[in-house]
């Protein structure tokens, strides 16, 4: 007892038997590790409260949306899913397509088997039928209960210190950031999308069960953590990548003994690796496998140089950092080519090749600091590694959903900037309240929930969103597309008369011509366009339009069904056939397929076009000769 002071007599505890307990060493960060204990009850559970109705009522216009974009794949018309309970077996025991395609056509690198989520579908619609609110419903609880997750998660890592409050606790503030920013709003806003959300939760959970044990000891939390763990691997791949987030996080903060992180490292790999046993199981490739049928939509890269490949890559990866600092303008299309191929000779890819370096630098040096930014670089990385196309592709360029969980990384460093940084370089304590925090909370807050705010109603319908895309991603071939399918789809088949139809399909048309100049070998867009040439012509009669379009799209799809359903609806069914077909049969079936391509199949096909009523035209009759 220190001179002077006199001692205050205490009343007498009762006895207890001595625990065991793992050294704690003092941490050089405030909020780090001091090991506070978080079991109290009932602290702490405003701020959950107050980040999870957050989290909630920030996405609830979606509540008035319905299914959108991959929703139909994973739901509206997944034949697993609308078999409800009955077709959950399915869904467990086939890669994830196949319920929408009939069969596994391995269109993707690696396949998919992400069927935790397609369960949750089909449990839907057995109980409720197809509910496009309670579906999105489910969407956001599940996001709310994300929030909440997080912040009791960060709040043991990184436990307040002092009595300041909870929003400037690296915690509160780095959970609600988190919930509030608009790169998240494909994610929930999709129904599809929870895939995305409940991959984070058994992450984010494993997280939490696996610091428990390491401080606890308690082996129960140990195989909560492997059981979590592989829940979130069910519903996407991503998850993986905490395999290697949670020992980082125990080494750096823990404050607990290698042998618990080496057992608890362990499992998680042990459960990772019955994990991609099941996965290869099912799918019957690894994560990095090659499709069957590569294409410019499902392997961007598929063409490209290596130099070409990697540049563009780095591109993206400067480009995801950009959307996490200012989140504008946003977009769910990416396609071939609102990101653009580039070399090392722009200057965007070497930024973006600038910038990861130094964050795996940042990263790499918390090896020895043990700090709160360096290992907020290295969660960033980590989590987006899975889905940065540099391991292995991933059919797409990017996606705004990619960074779903990395986003957490971001925010985990925009709230140590704030909340430790800024007030310490004000002569303030870590964690102290101070009215510039307070603004620049206020700023990031607001900014972010209007943000999303006006982002949510383009996920209204199918219309909305595509013509969102097609204002921002003025690239892509897909956001021209979908653009006319969705007017087609809306506004085409609800006109009463033919000449209102034709000034429509006069309309509609150019934003197809547009995607098949972006990618010329664009199937879709050239099946589509060919159908909008057949139902011009079951209008107007004018039988050289269409077959003009015909002869483009031949070349890039020759087995297109409305090309040979109109080609069949246009010839003559007796007599002789008008001139322009012969030309168009003579011209793509013999002087392209036969003579250029050697293709003799599709030659014969399309001369047969040309063959009709007596005398039959000399030159199809000299070309289907010289076939034999």
């Amino acid at each position: 007892m220190a001179k002077g002071k006199k001692s205050t007599p205490r009343k007498p505890q009762t006895p207890q038997a001595p625990v065991r307990q793992t050294p704690v060493v003092k941490s050089k960060n405030p909020q780090v590790g001091t090991n506070v204990p978080a079991d109290r009850k009932n602290e702490h559970w405003i701020p959950g409260l107050v980040i999870a109705l957050v989290a909630f009522f920030l996405y609830a216009p979606s509540l008035r949306y319905g299914y959108v974009l991959d929703d139909q794949m994973m739901y509206t018309n997944n034949q697993f899913v609308q078999e409800g309970f009955s077709g959950i077996g399915k869904i467990l025991s086939k890669e994830s397509f196949a319920g929408f395609f009939g069969e596994q056509q391995n269109l993707l690198v690696g396949g998919r088997y992400r069927p935790l989520s397609l369960v949750t579908f089909a449990i839907e619609k057995g109980l409720f039928g197809q509910n496009a609110p309670l579906s999105h419903f489910i969407n956001l609880i599940l996001y709310a209960l994300l929030g909440w997750l997080g912040y009791h998660t960060l709040r043991r890592i990184f436990p307040a210190s002092g009595t300041g409050s909870w929003l400037f606790s690296l915690a509160g503030l780095s959970a609600l950031l988190y919930v509030l920013h608009p790169v998240h709003s494909e994610a929930v806003a999709n129904v599809k999308g929870r895939d995305e959300i409940m991959a984070a939760l058994g992450a984010i959970g494993a997280l939490y069960a696996s610091w428990r044990y390491a401080q606890e000891g308690n082996m129960r939390w140990n195989i909560i953590a492997a059981l979590v763990f592989f829940l979130g691997l069910l519903s996407k791949e991503n998850t993986l990548t905490f395999v290697a987030v949670i020992p980082l996080a125990l080494f750096y903060f823990g404050k607990t003994s290698l042998q618990r992180i080496g057992i608890n490292t362990g499992t998680l790999l042990l459960t990772a690796v019955l994990y991609l046993i099941l996965r290869y199981a099912v799918v019957g490739q690894l994560l990095g496998d090659i499709e069957t049928d590569p294409n410019p939509m499902n392997d961007p890269f598929v063409n490209l140089s290596a130099a070409n490949k990697y540049a563009t890559i780095f591109l993206t990866l400067g480009w995801y950092l950009k959307l996490l600092v200012f989140p504008h303008p946003l977009t769910h299309d990416y396609y071939p080519y609102h990101v653009p191929v580039v070399g090392f000779d722009d200057w965007r890819a070497l930024l973006g090749l600038a910038l990861q370096v130094a964050l795996v630098g940042i990263a790499a040096w918390g090896l020895v600091k043990k700090n709160v930014p360096t290992f907020a670089a290295a969660f960033y990385l980590i989590t987006l590694s899975i889905v940065s196309n540099l391991p292995f592709t991933v059919g797409a360029f990017m996606n705004e959903r990619f960074v779903f969980l990395p986003s957490l990384g971001f925010s985990l460093f925009s709230a140590w900037l704030i909340a430790d940084v800024l007030p310490k370089r004000m002569g303030l304590t870590a964690g102290q309240s101070y009215p510039l925090g307070l603004g620049l909370i206020a700023v990031l807050s607001l900014g972010y929930a209007v943000k999303t705010w006006t982002r949510l109603p383009d996920w209204k319908d199918e219309t909305t969103l595509n013509a969102a895309a097609y204002r921002v991603s003025t690239g892509s071939a897909r956001a021209k597309l979908f653009h006319a399918v969705a007017i087609f789809e809306k506004e085409y088949k609800a006109l009463p008369t033919n000449p209102e139809k034709l000034t429509k399909l006069a309309e509609i048309m150019p934003f197809v011509e547009e995607a098949t100049q972006i990618l010329p070998a664009y199937k879709s867009a050239w099946g589509f366009l060919a159908g909008l040439a057949g139902e011009r012509y079951v209008i107007d009669r004018q039988l050289k339009p269409m077959l003009d379009v015909f002869a483009r799209a031949a070349v890039h799809d020759p087995n297109d069904k409305y090309i040979h359903q109109f080609l069949a609806y246009a010839k003559p069914s007796a007599g002789p056939v008008p001139a322009e077909m012969v030309d168009f049969a003579y011209q793509v079936g013999y002087l392209y397929f036969a003579q250029q391509k050697r293709d003799l199949e599709h030659a014969k096909k399309y001369l047969e076009y040309g063959k009709g009523g007596q005398p039959i035209d000399p030159k199809i009759e000299e070309a289907l000769q010289n076939l034999r």
